[in-house]
């Protein structure tokens, strides 16, 4: 396949999951965005679950290494609080609540287990370094890790929170406001 016809594969799936999630998300739909034929995408993928995989783990990857890049800069630890909640509100920008739930609450069997583990990842690479910079005495020693893992577990389910949702004009919204409260929150207060 081309270069140019994968990327308007890639380009079609991630707007399309973005806007109404995994579940709501179709073959036909895919090949009508990227205008192609069923066929053309059937070449590459098995299945809309391949490709959204692929899409998922080039996000995960990107988040890697933002992650690092903002860790190992030589700035005050506060510019990097601020540099990790802006990369993680464009990261999460025009997310919808169904793409949320899908990642959380997966039914389908081909995505369950690949969802969950997307949920771990993201929890253990924070983990990384939030134990990392608490040992440099930057995060709270206070909170136990043990405690940011869950809120992190669950940090998801609050975006899908009716009542959460109701106070914020947008899911971006809420998404800020959680990462701000939790990071600001084990922040070390001199």
């Amino acid at each position: 396949m081309k270069e140019a016809t994968h990327q308007k594969l890639l380009v079609a799936t991630r707007k399309l999951i973005w806007k109404q999630g995994v579940n709501k998300t179709s073959v036909d739909q895919i090949c009508d965005e990227a205008g192609l034929s069923k066929m053309t995408f059937y070449r590459a993928y098995e299945n809309k679950f391949d490709i959204i995989k692929e899409i998922l783990d080039e996000n995960y990857k990107d988040m890697e290494i933002a992650y690092e890049n903002i860790f190992t800069k030589n700035i005050p630890f506060i510019e990097k609080v601020m540099e990790l909640i802006y990369y993680n509100m464009e990261a999460t920008k025009e997310i919808s609540p169904d793409l949320i739930r899908d990642i959380i609450k997966q039914d389908n069997p081909q995505m369950k287990d690949y969802m969950r583990s997307k949920v771990d990842y993201y929890r253990d690479l924070s983990l990384k370094y939030i134990i990392i910079e608490q040992k440099k005495g930057n995060f709270r020693d206070d909170v136990k890790i043990e405690f940011i893992a869950f809120f992190l577990d669950h940090i998801n389910e609050l975006l899908l929170d009716e009542r959460l949702n109701e106070v914020y004009e947008s899911t971006d919204e809420l998404a800020n406001q959680l990462t701000k409260m939790f990071y600001f929150g084990i922040l070390r207060r001199n």
